[in-house]
């Protein structure tokens, strides 16, 4: 992944959708977010990946805050 974006540059930490604690910023990724072989060729955009350490879950931002499922495994 890519190297941790300044505070300023970057959306403030939502909210965990799980437990309502604030989101702790892990770092940044250009992506498509699309896991697809055309992937590659779709708008890049920056998604934000965010952990929760309240309840321990991992959650992404790129247009809206979703679960990050394979974060989650890893982590686990």
């Amino acid at each position: 992944m890519a190297d941790a974006l300044d505070p300023q540059t970057r959306p403030a930490d939502p909210a965990c959708p799980q437990c309502g604690a604030t989101l702790t910023y892990v770092d940044t990724e250009i992506s498509s977010g699309a896991f697809r072989p055309q992937a590659a060729s779709m708008p890049q955009m920056p998604i934000h990946y965010f952990d929760c350490t309240a309840c321990k879950t991992c959650w992404k931002l790129g247009q809206r805050l979703l679960p990050d499922p394979i974060r989650q495994i890893l982590r686990g």
